[in-house]
């Protein structure tokens, strides 16, 4: 799905490509807005959910995950000067998984014998401001590097298998950040980029940018 999702953006991305737009001054590009979209992978929320794993294994049990879907991210920034910009970004990432607990006694081969217990959902809204500093704009291609610090809204559903056990909620309030170090992009109003870091977006995202 990941994978799909990346050549599709980066298609869409190529199709607008010579388009140009905005004011160039000499070989640099000036705009004042910029709307993005992104997906990411190795964010923090998944390596959050990887320790839950750990932690679930070192009390006897196990999980499975079912799904997982983001971070998905939206953002959008202003440019302060042809450098400089600032802006906000929000961001959600969702993971299903399966529970099960984990018996040695009894059996004869060595494997634990796997008894499902139940599942859970969990989800991260993630809302951060951020500033970009934007090292290199030509008219057909950027660099730049990125900073954000906010919050993650994190909601837990865990559901039993026993039907008449109810459904137990959690919500917590989280610190979050991302840091982008080398943000690369080209095309024309519409571009595609690419960004690598570590933080909530995730450590590799791509997307797709438009311009005005």
């Amino acid at each position: 799905m990941k994978k799909g999702f990346f050549v599709a953006a980066m298609a869409l991305a190529l199709m607008f490509a010579t388009d140009s737009y905005a004011q160039v001054i000499g070989k640099d590009i000036v705009t004042k807005n910029e709307i993005s979209v992104s997906y990411g992978t190795l964010s923090n929320s998944e390596w959050i959910e990887v320790f839950q794993d750990v932690v679930t294994v070192m009390f006897g049990g196990e999980t499975k995950q079912k799904s997982a879907v983001g971070p998905v991210s939206v953002e959008y920034f202003n440019r302060l000067t042809p450098v400089v910009a600032v802006g906000a970004i929000g961001s959600v990432a969702s993971f299903k998984d399966d529970v099960f607990s984990r018996d040695l006694s009894g059996t004869t081969t060595g494997e634990a014998a796997k008894t499902k217990t139940g599942s859970y959902t969990r989800s991260y809204l993630t809302f951060m401001p951020a500033a970009k500093f934007n090292w290199l704009r030509k008219e057909h291609f950027g660099m730049y590097s990125k900073v954000a610090a906010g919050i993650s809204f994190v909601n837990t559903n865990m559901k039993d298998v026993d039907p008449a056990v109810a459904t137990e909620k959690n919500k917590d309030v989280a610190f979050n950040f991302q840091a982008s170090l080398i943000g690369i992009e080209a095309g024309g109003k519409l571009r595609g980029f690419a960004e690598f870091g570590m933080g909530e977006q995730g450590a590799i995202l791509l997307g797709i940018r438009y311009n005005f």
